[in-house]
């Protein structure tokens, strides 16, 4: 019954409004019920009214087939947070399952009812040998079949049922007849200039493998999900920055041949400062820049580039230097300090010098990354200085080392999420493992030690008993 009431409200707010403005519980039931746009602004955002200015055009005339709505992430952060939106404005779109896809069109009035209205009807749009290249040029990815005269049911079936799955990716057409040849299909994208051609077998799995390996971009669009999907194969990220207004297609497409080239050792992205200036900092790029370039590498180190330039010259020449092993990395760091009174057995790290010190193939090291804010990691600090100084008196110091580092002030070589982290690199192999434990409470040193002793290779202990006989059997 409450669901059945928000959807009679929300056809009222359709009659009522040409764009509206959903709250959570509204947008829930929307996105589950029927075909929706939705775009997700901010309270102050001057693109995001530009856009919703935009929609308020579009909705008019196809408000009947697509409900059109916006959802303030201010006013609704859980509706956002559960959408990924990592930035605004963000349009999305839905059949009504509930899932949402992420339009990648352009954010114009054509372009947006064009997308719309290739949500209803047939999936397919039929198209002539005389104008099945401007159709192409008309959308970000283009799938376009050439089915010949001889072409089967069977061969239309599959190409539609594909298109039907993928329409709110792609746009589908397809040329009937004009030629004797077998049916193939043409892949057209604006991020790059050759396009991609299936000529086998035409079944639905068949063709869907094919899209999958030809839509996959050559320069990706940076947002956090993007970045962990790109990392995990531990091939470093070059970097492309883009201020607000510069053209991103255009930047990628001159890119494409130097990412297609180098795409076995190295994957692309473009950043927009304005919505991820933190990935700007990381890298140690200028936050005034227009354009810029870096690469990071699997540890995450910045390698950027100097020249202001984003060309296919100055990157190729940034690129070749940094596979040669010719350039070294910006590491921001602080100054090593004088020893401690207060914590003089603890080993303080620095961006500097925290390779030296972690990657000792002789000895387990236990880093404690930490933040100068944070109360609990100044507590800890001194557990952790009281811990090596059992070690110390233990006669382990050659074996085990403890330290800390300032996760604000100096790069680290790992990625970081809460604070504090410890991280146990273990002897011989450097293999990092996490301790993951009860933060509510102060650890002990007892507590750490079992955790040295337990997951690293010498498996010795300040407090308890020497494992290292357990350790050798395994």
């Amino acid at each position: 019954m409450r669901a059945s009431a928000h959807l009679l409200l929300l056809s009222a707010l359709w009659e009522a409004a040409a764009c509206v403005n959903l709250r959570k519980i509204e947008f829930d039931i929307l996105r589950s019920s029927r075909p929706s746009l939705f775009l997700f602004t901010a309270t102050g955002c001057k693109e995001c009214d530009r856009i919703q200015g935009l929609l308020d055009e579009v909705a008019s005339g196809v408000l009947r087939t697509i409900p059109i709505a916006t959802i303030n992430c201010r006013d609704e952060p859980e509706a956002c947070d559960e959408s990924q939106i990592f930035a605004v404005p963000m349009l999305k779109f839905t059949t009504g399952n509930g899932d949402l896809v992420t339009y990648k069109e352009a954010v114009d009035l054509p372009a947006i009812v064009r997308y719309i209205e290739r949500q209803s009807g047939s999936p397919v749009t039929n198209l002539t040998e005389g104008d099945h290249l401007d159709f192409a040029a008309s959308s970000r990815v283009a799938v376009i079949a050439f089915l010949s005269t001889s072409a089967s049911q069977e061969d239309r079936q599959a190409f539609e049922t594909v298109a039907g799955k993928w329409r709110t990716h792609f746009s589908f057409g397809s040329v009937q007849g004009g030629h004797d040849a077998d049916p193939f299909i043409a892949v057209h994208s604006r991020d790059r200039d050759d396009i991609m051609h299936y000529r086998g077998k035409f079944n639905a799995d068949d063709i869907e493998a094919f899209l999958r390996d030809a839509t996959t971009p050559l320069v990706h669009e940076f947002d956090p999900l993007v970045h962990q999907e790109l990392t995990k194969d531990s091939k470093p990220l070059a970097q492309i920055f883009l201020k607000q207004g510069i053209d991103r297609d255009k930047i990628a497409k001159s890119l494409a041949p130097l990412a297609k080239k180098f795409r076995d050792q190295i994957n692309w992205v473009t950043v927009r400062v304005p919505d991820y200036h933190g990935q700007l900092e990381r890298m140690h790029l200028d936050k005034d820049i227009e354009q810029g370039f870096a690469v990071a590498d699997a540890l995450g180190r910045a390698y950027p580039m100097s020249s202001p330039q984003v060309n296919a010259d100055e990157v190729a020449r940034h690129i070749k230097a940094y596979l040669a092993g010719t350039i070294t990395p910006t590491i921001k760091s602080e100054v090593i300090p004088e020893p401690s009174e207060e914590l003089a057995f603890l080993t303080t790290l620095v961006g500097s010098n925290f390779d030296n010190i972690a990657f000792d193939k002789s000895r387990d090291v236990l880093i404690e990354f930490y933040v100068p804010w944070s109360e609990y990691c100044q507590d800890l600090l001194r557990v952790m200085n009281h811990l090596s100084s059992k070690y110390v008196e233990s006669g382990l110091s050659d074996k085990i080392t403890v330290a800390a580092i300032n996760v604000e002030a100096n790069d680290v070589p790992i990625h970081i999420d809460s604070y504090p982290s410890l991280k146990l690199y273990r002897a011989g192999t450097n293999e990092v493992v996490s301790f993951v434990g009860d933060f509510h409470q102060m650890l002990t040193p007892e507590l750490l030690d079992a955790f040295v002793s337990s997951q690293g290779k010498h498996g010795v202990s300040a407090f308890g008993k020497d494992t290292t006989d357990r350790h050798e059997e395994l």
